[in-house]
């Protein structure tokens, strides 16, 4: 009986120490890493995915972090401060010297698991802080009209620069993956005078458009028209330098053909003359006394003439 009790004390032992160290292995999932803090303190390296054995649970703690979580804070205030916000809570001013209600969100990853954990007591506050401050810093460099209106994607990627650079330098062990302006309003007080100037704007912004429109219409009008007075300009030059060019080959030909027999060219000529008078004027002049070839005008010679 004696041995019994040895034995099943022996074996409830035994049972007790594997469920003690069995308490020690842990599995870490894709995508997943363990920090592990040994008797209080966090070991240089982190566990990677994979079957990992410790020491007993309470001499060991595990913070399971996914390294491919976005997580994201909440920074400003669009609307009223509440009771427990600060008077000026997501007031900021812009370079123009103007109040913006400001709320931005930023999203982030966990890029260094050790730190993260070390910073975990003051991770949240201290990120929070920066994005305050690097939101304050963005908007004094920015006009009031360009947040309200188109500038916004710029505005979020300087946020993220500045942001990314301050976290880098506090050890967060965190990687800013995006910064998005989700609300921006003016006072409450002045959002009425505000949107009749942003209406004057658009309005202006609409004239200016029409009249580019316009001017450019008529700039394209202006030089289809020069370059049609331009085309029939040169074809006119190049017409009349090929006529020039083709009375000047007559002429010359004609001096040659002079040079060569002045007697035959000169009654040519004179031939040609007289058929090219007779042409316009229909008329033909005949001398009593002297003989005359009527062929030079197209007609027949009558019965009996010389």
């Amino acid at each position: 009986m004696t041995r019994r009790k040895l034995l099943g004390g022996f074996l409830v032992v035994v049972a007790g120490s594997i469920g003690v160290l069995a308490s020690g292995i842990v599995t870490v999932g894709p995508g997943e890493v363990i920090v592990v803090r040994r008797l209080g303190r966090v070991l240089s390296d982190s566990w990677g995915p994979g079957l990992h054995l410790g020491l007993p649970r309470g001499l060991d703690r595990y913070e399971r972090l996914r390294l491919e979580e976005v997580r994201k804070i909440e920074v400003g205030l669009a609307g009223l401060a509440g009771p427990n916000d600060d008077p000026g809570a997501g007031e900021y001013l812009t370079g123009d010297l103007n109040l913006l209600r400001t709320r931005a969100v930023v999203q982030y990853r966990v890029s260094d698991p050790l730190r993260f954990v070390l910073a975990a007591d003051r991770r949240d506050d201290i990120l929070d802080r920066l994005c305050e401050a690097s939101l304050a810093r963005v908007l004094t460099r920015t006009r009031i009209d360009g947040v309200l209106r188109d500038q916004r994607p710029e505005v979020s990627a300087e946020l993220l620069s500045d942001l990314e650079k301050r976290a880098s330098q506090y050890g967060l062990g965190v990687r800013i993956m995006g910064v998005s302006l989700t609300d921006v309003q003016v006072p409450i007080e002045v959002q009425p005078d505000f949107a009749a100037a942003q209406t004057a704007l658009s309005d202006k912004e609409r004239r200016q458009f029409e009249a580019k429109t316009r001017a450019e219409t008529m700039m394209i009008a202006a030089k289809g028209s020069a370059k049609a007075i331009d085309e029939t300009a040169r074809s006119e030059a190049r017409r009349t330098v090929e006529l020039a060019n083709a009375r000047a080959s007559r002429f010359i030909a004609i001096l040659s053909e002079f040079q060569r027999a002045r007697s035959a060219t000169a009654k040519g000529l004179y031939l040609t003359a007289i058929r090219d008078m007779t042409t316009r004027v229909r008329r033909k002049i005949v001398t009593p006394d002297e003989p005359v070839d009527l062929s030079v005008i197209g007609g027949e010679r009558p019965a009996g003439s010389r």
